[in-house]
């Protein structure tokens, strides 16, 4: 699936985050991500993104955060945040209901020169959908749940540039 647009915000009726993915070929897959789970992804994505740009770079962990919010900050303002999202899809894979994620996986791609990574999410029974996220999808889909937390008033706050090295694994489950 190539993403075209990515929208996510946050339900107070449902207290989660709804993300919907729009293809390029018109489809478009909805998920609802919970408390628990956004703070399990922050400092995943965090880590993966930052080891995906510094790899090649024997660097101390400041060295680390500071290049990963400089390219966060680039890839900020090269983002479109202000086209509206694509209503009406044509396919609704995964059904019109949104998946309510329990697990999420983050793989680093090697086989690009870039800093992909890959992202499945599945629900409790592991169904569920796999996207590929450049760089500056990474950053932008970090941003959007940033905004979303602080709409969500879930007592805690994602700081605008702030990276985190937690000790835990890429597998959030």
């Amino acid at each position: 699936m190539i993403i075209k647009q990515l929208q996510l915000g946050y339900s107070a009726e449902e207290d989660r985050l709804l993300i919907r993915i729009n293809s390029n070929d018109g489809q478009e897959i909805r998920c609802w991500l919970t408390r628990r789970m956004i703070l399990r992804l922050i400092p995943s994505l965090n880590q993966m993104m930052t080891t995906m740009i510094t790899s090649d770079r024997p660097l101390a962990e400041p060295a680390k955060a500071a290049i990963l919010d400089m390219t966060r900050q680039a890839a900020l303002q090269n983002a479109d945040f202000a086209t509206p999202f694509a209503e009406k899809p044509a396919n609704l894979p995964l059904g019109p209901e949104p998946l309510v994620v329990s697990k999420i996986e983050l793989h680093p791609l090697s086989d690009t020169r870039g800093a992909d990574i890959m992202m499945k999410m599945a629900t409790v029974t592991g169904y569920g959908f796999e996207i590929r996220m450049a760089e500056q999808l990474q950053h932008g889909f970090f941003e959007l749940i940033r905004k979303s937390c602080a709409q969500a008033d879930w007592g805690f706050e994602i700081p605008a540039q702030e990276s985190f090295f937690p000790a835990a694994g890429q597998h959030l489950n």
